[in-house]
């Protein structure tokens, strides 16, 4: 069906409410004093700066331990190197990285470590 093609009466259109018929809700005085009673108890000033002085002692620890966590992460990535490789050495670094779930990375310095360890350095 194109949109051309399409009338009025082949879209479905909901009536409208009229605000009479429905009427507007109004809080009655009982449910007012329900809702009153089932509040918490409003906190005094001390308690509210206790409240919010622990808060603020949390979040600094919070930051401070996520800042150490980035800190750690940066120590171990310090140094980077650049390989050209031939393609079929590249094919075979592939092939070991996919057939074991592995980055390419972790391979090659899973090798790296390897090799210098057994040649004692």
């Amino acid at each position: 069906m194109s949109k051309a093609g399409l009338g009025l009466s082949d879209l479905s259109i909901a009536p409208r409410k009229t605000e009479a018929a429905s009427g507007p809700i109004k809080p009655t005085p009982a449910s007012t004093e329900k809702v009153a009673a089932s509040m918490l108890p409003k906190p005094n000033e001390q308690q509210r700066r206790e409240t919010a002085e622990a808060r603020a002692v949390a979040q600094e620890e919070v930051r401070y331990s996520l800042k150490n966590l980035k800190r750690s992460k940066q120590r171990n990535v310090k140094f980077f190197i650049n390989i050209a490789l031939d393609y079929e050495l590249k094919a075979r670094l592939q092939r070991a990285a996919s057939e074991n779930d592995l980055k390419m990375t972790a391979v090659v310095k899973a090798a790296l470590d390897y090799y210098l360890t057994e040649n004692e350095y």
